[in-house]
């Protein structure tokens, strides 16, 4: 399958990488959105609220992805959202996806998307119904003759509900401001702007996309899950095991042993049992 959870950050990369080639057309500034608004900014913790209010107030390009229903259990939800190393290692054994990622603090991420850009993630607020993140991005162009900085701000709004028979669903949906750092970023043409922007619309929409197909994946194929989280020793235990337990608590009966089988349909592709 071709969403991935790194794809937000690809698309950023390709942003930072069209500003580099752009020619020189001055763009109107969009209405600046007020921080506040958009996250509780007084409970971020002062060394990253300045950094998260200008990339929202000040961002080069802003997408709100359409909001996502889908069953899934809320701690196996959030233990998939919380836990964005492990959830790319369950994607990573499905795909040959050239995508890094290692936890360097609680809560603090560095990785690579195998093509050319470098990132580091960071929760800076975390809540089971508002979690934001802080990134900073760096590319690197093909030929290795330009290097273009920007930075991230993901905002993630979950809620949580039950059906009348008593199964839970979730339902979430994913905003990015982007703002790039770079020297020269308003020199992108009108001509090149929509495109950008389309491409960073579907990719917001993906991001959430992929953590609700990881989520119903992990309740298909309880035994897969649990044997690649374990396999994640770079991965505190206590992560492990309690991934461990929210799979078992959220297992079904007629959960399958096996494993997920990726499908290429050429224009779609999904998952079938095997």
């Amino acid at each position: 399958m071709k969403t991935s959870w790194r794809r937000l950050g690809a698309a950023a990369a390709l942003i930072l990488a069209a500003v580099a080639t752009a020619p020189a057309v001055v763009l109107a500034g969009a209405r600046p959105v007020d921080p506040a608004l958009v996250v509780p900014l007084e409970k971020i913790a002062p060394e990253h609220r300045e950094g998260v209010a200008e990339v929202i107030r000040d961002a080069s390009f802003h997408r709100q992805g359409a909001p996502d229903t889908f069953p899934c259990n809320p701690k196996l939800y959030l233990a998939l959202l919380n836990e964005p190393a492990l959830t790319l290692a369950l994607w990573q054994d499905l795909s040959d996806s050239p995508a890094r990622l290692k936890q360097v603090a609680p809560g603090r991420y560095e990785g690579t998307d195998g093509s050319g850009t470098t990132a580091t993630w960071e929760f800076v607020y975390r809540s089971p119904r508002l979690n934001v993140m802080l990134c900073d991005l760096e590319h690197v162009t093909p030929r290795g003759n330009g290097r273009i900085a920007g930075r991230v701000v993901l905002v993630i709004r979950s809620g949580f509900y039950r059906e009348s028979n008593g199964e839970p669903w979730v339902q979430h949906n994913v905003e990015a401001f982007v703002k790039v750092d770079s020297r020269g970023w308003k020199a992108l043409a009108k001509t090149v702007r929509p495109l950008i922007e389309k491409v960073l619309e579907d990719q917001v929409q993906e991001a959430g996309w992929f953590v609700s197909l990881m989520g119903r994946l992990v309740v298909t194929y309880p035994d897969w899950a649990t044997e690649v989280g374990m396999k994640q020793t770079q991965l505190p235990l206590e992560v492990r095991a309690n991934f461990r337990q929210v799979v078992q608590q959220s297992r079904k009966a007629d959960a399958s042993t096996g494993r997920p089988q990726m499908v290429d349909n050429s224009a779609d592709s999904g998952t079938r049992r095997r």
